[in-house]
């Protein structure tokens, strides 16, 4: 297998090569630039990529494995039914992001920038989500069973229909959110007031303990 060096990549990026369905696996990529490209179908598993941007990237189906993409840009990206799996990827700035049907799980997502992000159908099974963003972002049927949330800030985000079960929440500041029939253990974290419905009588499911 191949491993691109930055400057081959780079010079690709010049050239205006089509880097969809590209393997960079491995590669050392830190501060990369790879804005308004499509990236769809790519793989950067066990890559260095700290500090690049994908800034109004086309990233479809794009999958991650034990990467570095701490304080990384993924500002108004469009990042749908892609796999991100033990990345760091702390500080990293997601704002206004498209992650429909998208994975980030076992991952450390702590201080991520979230805000206004389209999350619908998300998976961040048993991530570390310290400290994040979800300001305004719309999170609905997603799942977060195991996740560690602690002061994460929720203002008028919305997380209907989503499973929050076994999540760490302490600290966490929830305000004006949109949260009808969710999964929760004990009391829930939002303020009265909200659109909120937690549904005691669905919190042990028939796939309880998968």
């Amino acid at each position: 297998m191949q491993t691109y060096t930055k400057e081959e990549v780079e010079k690709m990026i010049k050239e205006g090569k089509d880097l969809r369905g590209m393997d960079f696996s491995f590669a050392d990529l830190e501060g990369i630039d790879f804005s308004g490209l499509d990236l769809s179908n790519t793989s950067f598993t066990g890559a260095n990529l700290n500090g690049a941007n994908f800034e109004n990237c086309k990233m479809d189906n794009i999958f991650i494995a034990d990467a570095e993409l701490n304080n990384t840009n993924f500002k108004n990206a469009e990042i749908t039914r892609s796999v991100f799996q033990r990345v760091n990827l702390r500080n990293s700035n997601f704002e206004n992001s498209n992650l429909f049907r998208t994975q980030i799980m076992v991952s450390n997502l702590q201080k991520a920038n979230f805000k206004n992000a389209y999350m619908v159908n998300t998976r961040f099974e048993d991530s570390n989500l310290q400290e994040a963003n979800f300001d305004y972002a719309d999170m609905r049927q997603s799942n977060f069973r195991g996740a560690d949330l602690q002061k994460a800030s929720f203002i008028k985000t919305k997380f209907s229909y989503s499973d929050f079960r076994k999540t760490k929440l302490s600290g966490a500041w929830f305000e004006n959110v949109e949260a009808e029939d969710v999964l929760i253990y004990g009391r829930k974290p939002w303020l009265e007031g909200s659109k909120a419905n937690v549904r005691y009588d669905q919190i042990l499911p028939r796939n309880y303990g998968d």
